[in-house]
C-alpha cells in the first residue's frame, strides 16, 4: 500500500482554508495527509473589523476555531514556524524545536503588520490606532464616539498593505459613525495617502471614482503624503516636509513578509525581494514542491502594478494550486496539472449605512487590467455579509 502524501500548509488564513478544504474533498487521508500549522487559535476575516468598528458586530463573537478542521480529517497545529529547510523537505516549529516534513507545503502566512516602523506612533496609545489590529477596534470606536470636535487623520503607511479599499471604507464608516452621532459638523476627516492616486492597482477612472465618494462626504483626500513620524504635540510629519495636528490618528501600518520568510532563502536579498517570488499563473516558487499563496507573495505585472493582497486573490491562487497538487497526487507518472491562477478578483466596498459598492477585476485581462467599480447597494452589502457566511461554512462548519 502506498504511504499517504504529506501536505504541509503554513497559515490559516484564505488561502490556507481553502486549500486544505478543496484536497481534502478530493483526495481521502489514505492518499494524502493535510497538516495546516497556524500561530493564531482563531481564524477572522479582516473585514469584520469595519462592522466592530461601525458598531454591528463584536470582536468576541467574531472568530472560529481552526481545530474545526480537525472534523474534516485535516489536522491542526496551533504553532509558530520558525524555520523552512527546502533541502530537507521539513519545517521547524517553536515547541520543542517539533520538526515536520512534507512532500508538498504551501505558504500561505500573510503578510504581517510593523507600526513600530513609524517613529513615535506606539508612544501615543490614546490618540493613535492601528486599524488593522482587530483587537484595537472596540476602543478606537469608543474614541470617535466620545470626541465632540477636532481632526481625525486616516493614514496609509506604505504600500503595499492588505485589501486596498479597506482605508477607504473606513473613512467613509467614519463619517456615517460621525453623522449618527450628531458630532460631524465639528469635526475634520482627513485622509492622507503616499500614493498619487487612491487605488493606483485598480487604475485613473476607480481612483478618481473613490475619491469623488470621499469628496461628496467631505472627506478631504491628500495623495503624496506618505507618513514619517509621529511627533509628541499631536502632530505628524511627511516625507514631503509637510506637518498637520490631529486629535484621533487611524494607522494603516506597513506591512512586511514574516520573520521565518526573511531567515528563509525564498527571498533573493541580493535583488531586494521584499516578498516570496512565484510563477503568475502556478504559484510555484524555485523549489518544485513550494508554492507560495496570498499576501506572502509579489506578483508583479509591470513596474508599477503588483496583484493586490487581499483574501480573494489568496482564495483565488489556493485553487490553482490545490488543483496542481491533488492532479500530481493522483498521476503518480509525474505529469503536471494546467489549472492556472486567471488573476480575477472581487471585493466590496462599505460607505456606511449599510450599502456597499462592488469592485471586479481582471488583472490578467489581454488588452491589459481591468477594474469596475459598481455603485453602492443594500444588494452589495448583504452579498458581502453573505460572501463571509459562506466562506467560514464551507471551511470550519
Amino acid at each position: 500500500m502506498a504511504i499517504p502524501k504529506q501536505v504541509l500548509i503554513l497559515g490559516g488564513g484564505f488561502g490556507g482554508l481553502t486549500s486544505a478544504n478543496l484536497i481534502r474533498k478530493n483526495l481521502p487521508q489514505e492518499e494524502c495527509q493535510i497538516t495546516v500549522v497556524d500561530k493564531n487559535q482563531r481564524f477572522m476575516m479582516g473585514l469584520v473589523n469595519l462592522w466592530i468598528l461601525s458598531g454591528s458586530r463584536r470582536f468576541e463573537d467574531s472568530q472560529v476555531a481552526l481545530n474545526k478542521l480537525e472534523a474534516k480529517g485535516i489536522k491542526f497545529l496551533n504553532d509558530e514556524i520558525t524555520g523552512i529547510d527546502p533541502s530537507k523537505n521539513s519545517i521547524t516549529t517553536k515547541t520543542n524545536h517539533n520538526k515536520l516534513e512534507y512532500d508538498y507545503l504551501i505558504i500561505a502566512l500573510g503578510a504581517e503588520l510593523s507600526p513600530e516602523r513609524i517613529s513615535g506612533f506606539e508612544n501615543n496609545d490614546e490618540s493613535c490606532f492601528n486599524i488593522y489590529d482587530a483587537k484595537q477596534v472596540p476602543r478606537l470606536r469608543e474614541k470617535i464616539l466620545s470626541l465632540k470636535s477636532g481632526r481625525i487623520a486616516v493614514c496609509i503607511a506604505d504600500i503595499p498593505y492588505k485589501c486596498p479599499p479597506a482605508p477607504y471604507e473606513i473613512s467613509l464608516l467614519i463619517d456615517d459613525i460621525l453623522i449618527k452621532n450628531g458630532t460631524r459638523d465639528s469635526i475634520d476627516l482627513n485622509m492622507y495617502v503616499p500614493t498619487p492616486i487612491s487605488l493606483p492597482a485598480a487604475g485613473a477612472k476607480v481612483s478618481q471614482d473613490v475619491v469623488k465618494l470621499l469628496n461628496n462626504n467631505h472627506i478631504k483626500f491628500y495623495p503624496m503624503h506618505k507618513l514619517t513620524k509621529v511627533l509628541d504635540e499631536k502632530t505628524i510629519e511627511f516625507e514631503n516636509g509637510n506637518k498637520t495636528s490631529y486629535d484621533l490618528l487611524i494607522l494603516v501600518p506597513p506591512h512586511q513578509v514574516p520573520q521565518v520568510i526573511k531567515n528563509s532563502d525564498l527571498l533573493l536579498e541580493y535583488e531586494g525581494q521584499r516578498w516570496i517570488n512565484v510563477d503568475r499563473f502556478t504559484l510555484r516558487t524555485k523549489y518544485k514542491n513550494i508554492f507560495a499563496i496570498g499576501d506572502v507573495t509579489e506578483i508583479r505585472l509591470d513596474k508599477a502594478t503588483t496583484i493586490p493582497k487581499a483574501g480573494i486573490f489568496a482564495e483565488g491562487e489556493a485553487k490553482a494550486v490545490s488543483q496542481q497538487i491533488i492532479y500530481e497526487i493522483k498521476n503518480s507518472n509525474g505529469d503536471k496539472e494546467s489549472t492556472k491562477f486567471d488573476g480575477k478578483g472581487f471585493c466590496f466596498m462599505e460607505i456606511g449605512n449599510k450599502k456597499a459598492g462592488y469592485i471586479d477585476t481582471d488583472f490578467y485581462n489581454e488588452a491589459g487590467p481591468t477594474t469596475r467599480l459598481d455603485p453602492p447597494s443594500d444588494e452589495f452589502y448583504q452579498k458581502k455579509l453573505d460572501f463571509e457566511r459562506s466562506r467560514l461554512n464551507e471551511w470550519l462548519m
